[in-house]
């Protein structure tokens, strides 16, 4: 091990600056210093020898290109710090997205906990990666997707948004350019995935993205009295329901997390516990096909 792996293991935030530094140019294919001094909050002064130390330990990893003024990645990269294997980056998102950083850094003193978790979905590297550059540059996509409405794979033109972790799976909310919509597309049903430049025009307003919707849900009526009130404590429910602001394109998403499908007060009250109350106001947002 040399002197510089041997100080990267001693000095705890430098690890860190420099395993963001990796996986920012891993899936987004390049880094700008200013990236690390924001996230960070420090000089500049640091951010470069963070930047020369990293580059002593994988020279080969990065480039500077001086006419973009930023590092881009090189084909001759080999990871140092994180595996590059899609389920570390999924889970790195997710993670952020739950918990702030403060509450990450503390979980080493956190007793231990079992959980239990489906298959992994697989995602394909080459497929993440590019989704990952093209919803961060806003660049289009050609993706080869297979949708479970249609016998065979087809290729369609897309712009990425934003990823969904939907509680099962992982999705892309992308506007794509073939159906003139917005739609979500399972990634692991992307087989290939190529970055295509910059659109003509831009892409029109996500309307289901930035509308938000009331959700109430209740407990099942056919509980007794002292269930309902179980169930009222079990989600923290006041004067017998629990009210939250989901956004439109995401509430069957949330409905279905929840096991809340078409005909929840139809289904016998212990196995479905929770019903939604204001499904008239709604349903013109579900889908539950």
């Amino acid at each position: 091990m040399s002197n510089a792996e041997q100080d990267l293991l001693l000095k705890w935030d430098v690890r860190q600056r420099l395993t963001l530094l990796e996986a920012t140019v891993f899936w987004t294919g390049e880094l700008v210093t200013n990236f690390l001094t924001e996230t960070f909050a420090i000089s500049r002064v640091q951010a470069t020898k963070d930047i020369a130390l990293y580059l002593s330990l994988r020279p080969d990893n990065l480039r500077y290109d001086r006419s973009l003024k930023r590092y881009l990645i090189t084909e001759q990269f080999v990871p140092l710090l994180i595996t590059g294997h899609p389920q570390e980056c999924l889970q790195v998102l997710q993670a952020t997205q739950n918990s702030p950083p403060s509450i990450l850094t503390l979980i080493s003193n956190l007793p231990a906990v079992a959980i239990v978790e489906p298959p992994t979905r697989h995602i394909d590297i080459a497929v993440l990666r590019p989704v990952l550059q093209a919803a961060r540059f806003g660049l289009l996509l050609e993706i080869g997707y297979q949708s479970m409405t249609t016998p065979q794979p087809a290729t369609r033109l897309v712009q990425p948004k934003t990823l969904v972790f939907d509680g099962l799976r992982w999705h892309m909310r992308a506007f794509s350019l073939t159906h003139g919509e917005f739609r979500d597309f399972v990634l692991a049903r992307v087989h290939a995935a190529d970055l295509k430049g910059k659109p003509d025009t831009p892409i029109p307003l996500d309307t289901a993205w930035v509308t938000f919707l009331p959700v109430h849900i209740g407990p099942h009526p056919g509980l007794s009295d002292s269930q309902q009130q179980a169930v009222e404590r079990d989600y923290g429910m006041t004067d017998g329901y629990f009210s939250t602001q989901v956004r439109a394109a995401l509430l069957p998403y949330f409905l279905l997390a929840l096991r809340i499908g078409k005909d929840d007060f139809q289904r016998e009250a212990m196995s479905q516990q929770i019903v939604l109350l204001n499904r008239a106001e709604l349903n013109a947002f579900i889908d539950f096909n």
